[in-house]
């Protein structure tokens, strides 16, 4: 069963807002279950079959029994989200486990389900998609995220969809990832000549984003919204033709994940930019008055973890 956390956040006053996070036992999820909590009369109700229930550590919040949930089943997610008022949808996957966990199933039919639950609870949506979502693609990863979008604004046209640029913080895969082979690594090699350009945001950043959009339902209803970070640093790089990595990929996929994995379709997203795309009608954190986040700031601790070619 695909693990996901659904948290429920109820506020006791005059008006109870049940809020349910779908996704929230991944990397993203703590973080916008977290700034759900902050009001002290929030509750929080995790479940997932990898979480625990002191995962969220939130202080001054009563923590409720987990409960699990998966985004393939239409009914088990229906069921999840039950009476809520707020849904926030943070499934996605990098890696297909077939045949039932594959981008189709869970970032495009699951996407639907989550809005069926929507409409059907008359419920706010909020969707974390993706910059480079496409409908269109010839890659599934961003191909199934653009058709998780089309259906959605299909059932649900009113949901607020948000594209983060790669998710940066202290437990992402794969900002980390990148750090340790620049501590194996004398250069970072990369393909093309390494002018692609991303803008990492910033986990909190999104996180905050998620609640305020929620928090100004009727002003941010059916709008999208695209957020990154500022820019980062250079680093000495070794330029690799982009065949040489689809090669490489060819064999890295089908080895057991592990530091150096990579697949074609990764090598094939590489080739875009992920940035901002500043298209009129997209809206940005400055709508929602959150400042950019810089990777330096956020990271002290560690060694930076993403480098930026232009």
């Amino acid at each position: 069963m695909l693990s996901i956390i659904c948290s429920r956040s109820f506020v006791t006053n005059s008006k109870v807002r049940k809020v349910v996070i779908i996704g929230g036992s991944g990397f993203i999820g703590k973080y916008v279950a977290k700034v759900f909590a902050q009001d002290a009369n929030t509750s929080i109700l995790t479940g997932a079959r990898h979480s625990k229930i002191d995962d969220l550590k939130l202080s001054g919040n009563q923590v409720l029994p987990p409960m699990k949930c998966d985004i393939t089943s239409q009914d088990e997610v229906l069921k999840t989200c039950e009476g809520a008022n707020i849904i926030v949808n943070l499934v996605g996957i990098m890696h297909e486990k077939p045949p039932i966990y594959t981008f189709e199933n869970v970032q495009h039919l699951g996407a639907r389900n989550v809005a069926i639950a929507a409409k059907q609870n008359d419920a706010q949506l909020i969707h974390i998609s993706a910059i480079g979502a496409d409908p269109k693609s010839e890659v599934p990863y961003a191909r199934t995220k653009g058709l998780g979008e089309v259906a959605i604004r299909e059932i649900y046209p009113i949901a607020t969809i948000i594209r983060p640029s790669i998710v940066f913080g202290p437990e992402d895969d794969f900002f980390n990832r990148f750090s340790k082979l620049v501590r194996l690594l004398p250069f970072v090699p990369v393909f093309g000549g390494g002018s692609t350009k991303f803008q990492p945001v910033y986990v909190g950043n999104l996180a905050m984003a998620a609640a305020k959009a929620s928090n100004q339902s009727l002003k941010f209803q059916g709008k999208v919204f695209e957020i990154g970070g500022p820019k980062g640093i250079k680093r000495p790089i070794l330029s690799l033709p982009w065949q040489i990595g689809l090669i490489q990929g060819y064999f890295l996929e089908k080895l057991p994940k592990n530091l150096f994995t990579i697949t074609r379709d990764q090598i094939k997203l590489l080739k875009k930019d992920n940035v901002v795309s500043n298209m009129e009608g997209i809206l940005t954190l400055k709508d929602l008055g959150i400042e950019p986040t810089p990777a330096e700031k956020a990271m002290l601790k560690n060694f930076i973890l993403l480098f930026i070619y232009f």
